[in-house]
């Protein structure tokens, strides 16, 4: 820190603020066990008859399963490897299904709705969940206390160094589960 140019302490409290956003995204998905349920606990669940591959009409039933009222503000949200498939699928003119829009956000819109594409997310196999379809406002997010991150200097002053510590308190329920669907791989 002392012999550097490099401002070695901002990068590092940089590194952890994206693990804590990294750490969020995942929660708010996929979950922990009786922890942040976050979207895990989705009650209307479309399965897949296959284990690896999906068909667009498994698309349109995961769409339609979340009702009108609540189709303004829906989303996709899925993994790379699950776009890139949906890429490939074509209607029974030749035409994919998944466009790229320069309007969109993200760059893609699937049967009308924003893709957003999440590393967090699983890929396609035997009885994961592949694809949240909805309206995302139905997931309750309760922050207790903000993401604070705070540079140690007096614990490790005997060693000449300094650490970096971080903590928040979050959880997280669906509180509306007809404005979220899942789409489950078969097994």
């Amino acid at each position: 820190i002392n012999n550097s140019a490099f401002d070695i302490v901002g990068y590092v409290v940089n590194k952890v603020a994206q693990a804590f956003a990294k750490w969020i995204e995942k929660e708010l998905l996929i979950g922990s066990s009786e922890k942040i349920t976050g979207l895990s606990n989705a009650t209307q669940i479309v399965t897949a008859a296959a284990a690896t591959a999906i068909t667009a009409d498994e698309l349109i039933d995961l769409q339609e399963s979340v009702p009108d009222a609540y189709q303004a503000g829906a989303i996709w949200i899925m993994s790379k490897s699950t776009r890139t498939a949906i890429r490939k699928l074509k209607d029974k003119d030749g035409n994919y299904i998944l466009n790229k829009d320069a309007t969109a956000q993200w760059g893609y819109t699937l049967l009308g709705k924003p893709v957003y594409v999440s590393d967090s997310m699983p890929a396609m196999k035997s009885n994961s969940k592949a694809i949240y379809y909805g309206d995302m406002s139905g997931l309750a997010v309760k922050v207790s206390e903000n993401v604070s991150i705070e540079i140690l200097r007096e614990k490790f002053a005997t060693q000449h160094a300094i650490g970096v510590v971080g903590w928040m308190e979050i959880d997280s329920k669906i509180e509306n589960q007809q404005k979220i669907a899942v789409l489950k791989m078969g097994a």
